[in-house]
């Protein structure tokens, strides 16, 4: 059994999943988990379908630099730079199915489940070299990611019922004594 950095409250009404040494961008691949978490699982495969076809965009926060400004950042309250990583994307998506059949199984209702967690760590680099002038050798490095990702079902808040003897409300002596110049009666 793979240990998970966070473990759900309920067990019972979630599903995980997680991918190993994926070959795409470290970078990339978080700011693409930071713009879904906490989405519901429609909401988030509908965003990351829009970012394939380039119609949205994901809002670099952190890892933002030598990146151009985005227009389309505006929808997500960012005013900074954005980009659209189908590596990341894909991915993500993949996973994505990976834990709605993994809900699918233990029967919970995947119209109503929500990403609760998401987590992007670095995996080992992968070294390989490039040849530059004069015979020199430099490294060429890649950096791939490990993702986990936990999905919810939301539960339904029940309202509590309203008590017959309603709280009274306590004000203070300012108060009392605005209402009784607001009046026009005396103390």
């Amino acid at each position: 059994m793979v240990k998970y950095a966070r473990e759900p409250e309920n067990p019972v009404k979630s599903a995980k999943a997680r991918a190993s040494d994926l070959r795409t961008s470290f970078k990339n691949m978080r700011e693409t988990a930071m713009a879904i978490k906490g989405m519901e699982l429609s909401k988030a495969r509908n965003y990351l379908g829009k970012v394939l076809l380039k119609k949205d965009v994901i809002p670099l926060r952190r890892f933002s630099g030598s990146a151009g400004r985005s227009n389309l950042c505006k929808t997500h309250g960012h005013y900074g730079p954005g980009r659209f990583p189908e590596k990341s994307v894909k991915h993500l998506l993949d996973l994505l199915t990976n834990a709605e059949s993994n809900a699918e199984v233990k029967s919970l209702d995947t119209d109503s489940l929500h990403i609760t967690h998401i987590q992007v760590n670095q995996a080992q680099h992968g070294r390989r070299r490039t040849y530059r002038a004069h015979g020199r050798i430099n490294a060429y490095m890649s950096s791939p990611c490990h993702v986990e990702i936990v999905l919810t079902e939301k539960e339904e808040s029940v309202k509590k019922p309203e008590e017959d003897g309603a709280l009274t409300v306590r004000k203070t002596k300012k108060q009392l004594a605005q209402a009784r110049l607001k009046s026009g009666s005396s103390a």
